[in-house]
């Protein structure tokens, strides 16, 4: 809770990043993902943070997951404070700060990385809210959160603050990938849905086709690997995406692998 991003989009696959991370930086990545599948409580979910620490820097960090109606606006919500100064929270609340808070607003419309400063640069939020955020140590920061299409509705929102003097595209890239399996474990925390047979869920195609997108390929790559067609492939990918009700490629993995649907080596 207290950006855009530059044109320069990082990549959003483990493949596509090992250019960014030490190899120590991946396993430590896979560690979390793998953590992130057997989360049944918020200390299990809490606890993965001190791991996401040695990718990630930062000094505060929050979470929260809320049910949005039809119209965008928020139902109800779920907080999993991780290390934001509780009187900050407290202020924030009490003075309806959500309402100015373009962070905040640029989430649950957006859904996309933000570098703090970005978005502050687009819409300028009050003086008093800056200067009290700050005071607090909350100066710079990255945010993102994903939305589960369809009937749940259930949206996200993950915030680190930290000494982030730049734009970084190994944090957004570690972001991209990160945040689908921590927004299936906050979901399977707080909105769990009931058991269902996922054995048809999907067919023996397109578990190949997520077997593939796991390990960081691009349509094009699994067209040739599987002989056929980039459009058959991408179409693959659409039918994964609703079955999942995902809303990308790395959030359709992360549902698949909390689903049983394809493991993580």
């Amino acid at each position: 809770m207290t950006g855009s991003i530059s044109d320069s989009e990082p990549p959003d696959n483990i493949s596509g990043i090992e250019f960014l991370l030490s190899r120590r930086a991946a396993a430590t990545l896979l560690e979390i993902i793998h953590a992130s599948l057997s989360c049944d409580c918020e200390q299990d979910f809490v606890s993965l943070f001190r791991k996401i620490h040695n990718l990630i820097p930062f000094d505060f960090a929050f979470t929260g997951l809320t049910k949005l109606d039809n119209d965008g606006r928020i139902c109800s919500h779920n907080i999993v404070n991780i290390s934001y100064p509780d009187e900050w929270l407290k202020i924030y609340e009490e003075r309806e700060f959500q309402k100015v808070d373009v962070i905040v607003k640029e989430n649950f419309t957006a859904f996309r990385p933000q570098y703090w400063s970005e978005t502050y640069k687009k819409n300028t939020p009050p003086k008093n809210f800056i200067s009290l955020a700050e005071d607090f140590g909350l100066k710079e920061g990255y945010t993102y959160g994903l939305m589960t299409p369809g009937h749940s509705r259930r949206a996200s929102l993950f915030s680190f603050s930290g000494n982030f003097d730049k734009y970084d595209d190994r944090v957004v890239a570690i972001l991209k990938l990160l945040i689908p399996h921590l927004h299936q474990a906050l979901c399977h925390i707080h909105a769990p849905e009931l058991p269902q047979d996922n054995g048809d869920l999907i067919s023996v195609r397109e578990k190949e086709v997520l077997g593939w997108l796991k390990q960081g390929k691009s349509s094009w790559e699994i067209s040739v690997i599987l002989n056929i067609s980039e459009r058959t492939v991408n179409f693959h990918i659409y039918n994964i995406m609703q079955k999942l009700e995902a809303v990308n490629r790395p959030h359709a993995v992360a549902v698949a692998a909390s689903l049983g649907l394809i493991e993580f080596d």
